[in-house]
């Protein structure tokens, strides 16, 4: 006779539980500053252990999934659909921050109050900020030099995750290269620790709500309240491109893989939050993958592979701060810019959204100056007004981030019958190419 469990520990993860932290951290963040300071590090230090789970959770993911991808399927022909996949999907992005930012208008008809409020801003912060001017924009060949890691040791100690990401591609695509029995046992030993790492990530989210009520407070603690209403168009214009893609990515997975909203929202619940609390993709990973492959019986194989190599390579969160901050920066100058104007700002910011990956995001912000460049725009005075609305606008676009990986993962995953066709069509041992 089994013997039941007297309490269950559930409720804690609950989603009125978290949101109840959420909150509590938001007012303790705006009232109490002393104590939200005081409890940020324990949010720091939560934030610190999921990505020391994530790293080897990717690595293993992505070995796993490449080697299995070369050994059973078309390798070749994943490789093209998941191209147009992400090209579509950032493109789209970028049309909708370029949409929004024309029919709001966040750069025109500023009031003289909040002019002079953004000046001071803008001047408080210049002295903070001045060393983005001094960055280089980095060429394709300097983008290849800083992906290829000299030391991968090296790499995962400064959690360079292009490095990790580079060098996990290609120890995958040798050992599905070897087609031996010891190859498939290095796969096996990678699904084993990819396995354990998300055991110890399902630990964790028993401590979530405690960690995001940390999260926020400190958050909080530190915003600048006076930009609230000075930027509160362009504030706007972030929240509902934001929630225009979540919304549209929920529908299309609840069309596309034949299940209800609310099954898809119930799946994408923890993960979406995750990004919110945390403000960053990458600790959403293993939740992500969860989230697919568990809940909604998406190919595991497809998923350990699209997913962090999304997260990493196309920051569509990014498209979206570009494309409204070049228009916000046209508007706020009165320039008139023609349809080919507009063709190069679009293009420019999915090229560097692609080629600032695995940047940090004060680096990331400070590259909407290539685009300005080209065009001739001044760029200062936006970047530094979007570093400091930055952890306003920053937990609803890692949301609507997340949202998009997991749209386009879900689109790239075939479903079971398909996957298990392909294993039936290629004999082992045999590339398809």
């Amino acid at each position: 006779m089994s013997r039941k469990t007297a309490f269950s520990l559930k409720w804690i993860k609950s989603f009125w539980m978290i949101m109840f932290c959420m909150v509590s951290g938001i007012a303790a963040g705006l009232y109490v500053p002393e104590l939200a300071h005081a409890v940020s590090r324990f949010g720091d230090l939560y934030l610190s252990f999921l990505k020391m789970c994530v790293i080897p959770i990717m690595m293993t993911a992505i070995i796993s999934s490449i080697g299995s991808l070369l050994i059973q399927s078309g390798a070749m022909k994943m490789i093209v659909r998941m191209c147009l996949v992400y090209t579509l999907a950032l493109v789209f992005c970028g049309l909708l921050g370029l949409s929004l930012g024309g029919i709001g208008r966040p750069g025109a008809g500023l009031p003289e109050e909040s002019k002079h409020v953004l000046g001071a801003i803008v001047y408080d912060l210049s002295a903070d900020t001045s060393s983005l001017s001094d960055e280089k924009p980095q060429g394709v060949f300097s983008f290849l030099l800083n992906m290829i890691p000299s030391n991968i040791f090296t790499a995962l100690t400064e959690n360079n995750t292009l490095q990790i990401l580079f060098f996990s591609v290609i120890v995958g695509v040798a050992v599905g290269m070897m087609r031996t029995s010891q190859g498939e046992d290095v796969l096996k030993i990678a699904d084993v620790l990819f396995g354990a790492f998300q055991k110890v990530i399902s630990w964790s989210m028993y401590a979530l709500p405690f960690a995001l009520f940390c999260m926020m407070a400190g958050q909080f603690a530190t915003l600048n309240m006076d930009i609230l209403p000075a930027m509160m168009k362009l504030i706007m214009m972030f929240y509902i491109s934001s929630v225009i893609l979540i919304v549209l990515s929920v529908v299309i997975m609840a069309v596309t893989l034949r299940k209800p909203v609310r099954v898809i929202l119930s799946a994408l619940k923890d993960t979406l939050i995750l990004a919110f609390g945390t403000r960053n993709s990458i600790a959403t990973v293993p939740t992500c993958m969860d989230a697919l492959s568990m809940k909604l019986q998406q190919d595991s194989r497809i998923v350990q592979l699209v997913v962090p190599l999304g997260m990493i390579m196309c920051r569509y969160s990014m498209v979206l701060v570009y494309t409204l901050g070049i228009t916000f920066t046209v508007q706020l100058y009165e320039f008139e810019f023609t349809l080919s104007q507009w063709i190069v700002v679009l293009a420019g910011a999915v090229v560097i959204s692609i080629a600032g990956a695995g940047s940090p995001g004060v680096v990331s912000i400070g590259m909407l100056a290539i685009i300005a460049g080209m065009l001739g725009l001044p760029s200062e005075v936006t970047i530094i007004l979007l570093l400091a609305m930055n952890p306003i606008i920053d937990p609803i676009i890692t949301a609507a981030n997340v949202s998009i990986q997991c749209l386009t993962t879900s689109i790239l995953s075939a479903r079971k019958e398909n996957y298990d066709h392909y294993q039936t069509v290629n004999e082992p041992g045999q590339v398809e190419v």
